[in-house]
């Protein structure tokens, strides 16, 4: 774990020592870790828990001392997608941020504890830009992501075109649930800052002078956030529909295919045409033919077979059907 006061700008290494009715604090941890605060946080039971397992949703409760985000990150490992659970406490005095894996995400939001850029006189200000920060580290991550679906895509689809790849109706199937699965996570955030912007500030004090001061900076870092993941919400439906358009290649490059095999047998029917006629014609065996009787019936026969398969290959190639 990792503690930040933001009073006195210095990381606390124990946890004993920190004083959570005073002083302001910045706080990393991972789910289990989280019960050496929950007491001291008063953390609801109902939340808690919910730190504790994993699921995809993204949702937002607001209580009477904190607000409670849980965020469904998701990161691309070798063609597939990998979800993991964010999750936020926002107080007037602290923000706690629990996260299961040491990644990108993890590295970055250490990092901002060594920044100084939040830090305001009020410091309640400063948690809420701590806490656009993060949100904004989660969104640059999953464009991100969504950048390495796109090459994929683009990738899968150069090979489409070229045929050099198998399974293919496979492989567009997975890469189209992958794109489903990026925009059904994002999707909710947009909800999500919509309810932080209507129900967001319930929980400060309404006694404190400062209040309509932080209602103002407060709705001014959520719309730059409402901004970025409408933002992010396009690009994921483009890459969905990215995706989509593969079938499309694909049926193009089937019928393609399909197409030039016809033209062939087509082109193989229409030389065969006068081939089968001169065949019938001498199988019917009548009696007065004088070419069956000729010396070189047989080989005039043969050499006009050819001149006709000759002539039907110049024609079909000056067509371009070859």
């Amino acid at each position: 774990m990792h503690i930040l006061n933001l009073n006195t700008k210095q990381v606390i290494k124990n946890i004993d020592e920190i004083n959570f009715n005073k002083d302001y604090h910045f706080i990393v941890c991972n789910p289990w870790e989280l019960k050496f605060f929950k007491d001291a946080l008063k953390l609801n039971n109902e939340a808690y828990k919910d730190c504790l397992s994993f699921d995809e949703k993204v949702r937002v409760n607001i209580y009477d001392e904190y607000i409670f985000f849980t965020f469904a990150n998701f990161q691309v490992y070798q063609e597939d997608i990998l979800f993991e659970e964010i999750n936020i406490f926002l107080s007037e005095k602290y923000i706690l941020i629990v996260l299961r894996k040491k990644n990108d995400i993890y590295k970055k939001v250490k990092q901002l504890m060594c920044e100084t850029f939040y830090y305001k006189s009020n410091l309640t200000l400063s948690l809420f830009i701590i806490y656009s920060s993060i949100l904004r580290i989660i969104i640059s991550n999953q464009f991100e992501n969504l950048e390495k679906v796109e090459e994929i895509i683009l990738q899968l689809e150069d090979d489409i075109i070229n045929e050099t790849v198998e399974n293919v109706s496979s492989k567009i199937s997975h890469i189209r649930g992958m794109c489903r699965n990026c925009v059904k996570n994002i999707r909710p955030l947009t909800y999500i800052i919509d309810t932080l912007l209507k129900d967001g500030m319930e929980f400060f004090s309404d006694d404190d002078h400062d209040n309509s001061y932080l209602e103002k900076e407060y709705e001014k870092l959520l719309q730059g956030l409402d901004l970025s993941i409408d933002k992010l919400y396009n690009f994921s439906l483009s890459t969905r529909e990215l995706a989509d358009k593969l079938l499309d290649i694909y049926s193009s490059k089937v019928s393609e295919r399909t197409n030039s095999l016809i033209t062939k047998l087509t082109i193989f029917t229409g030389t065969a045409v006068p081939i089968s006629i001169i065949t019938g014609i001498y199988g019917m065996n009548f009696k007065y033919m004088p070419e069956l009787t000729y010396a070189y019936g047989y080989k005039i026969t043969i050499l006009i077979i050819i001149l006709i398969i000759i002539i039907s290959f110049i024609i079909f190639k000056r067509k371009k059907f070859l």
